[in-house]
């Protein structure tokens, strides 16, 4: 007369989802491709910029072409948090894919996944 729920597998979802990624056939370079347009054009050129720019101010204290060598040091400290700071801003901009996805949001996507 009753029927016990079927026990899910919590990774069912996520299965899913690999199984859809692998039906459009995309390669990892327009799956970067995607996430670069998603991104904010601006937001990607700053952090190029800083990654740049602090890794140029380094190399040009390293081959001594700032003088005197406490400028030069001050400058490899500042030009080595630049690009650190410019690394962290890449990795954010590339990893708040999917940051609208609240748990509520991938419950309820999961519960009309399955009703269907």
């Amino acid at each position: 007369m009753f029927e016990e729920p079927k026990e899910k597998n919590p990774h069912e979802y996520e299965n899913i989802q690999i199984e859809k990624s692998k039906k459009t056939n995309k390669s990892g370079v327009s799956q970067f491709v995607g996430k670069v347009h998603s991104v904010n054009g601006l937001h990607l050129c700053a952090a190029f910029l800083q990654i740049f720019l602090g890794t140029s101010v380094v190399a040009l204290s390293l081959i001594e072409l700032i003088q005197p060598n406490w400028l030069a040091t001050v400058m490899t400290i500042i030009g080595s948090l630049t690009t650190i700071i410019g690394l962290y801003f890449m990795y954010s901009i590339f990893s708040v894919n999917g940051a609208f996805d609240s748990l509520l949001n991938k419950a309820i996507k999961r519960v009309i996944t399955f009703q269907n």
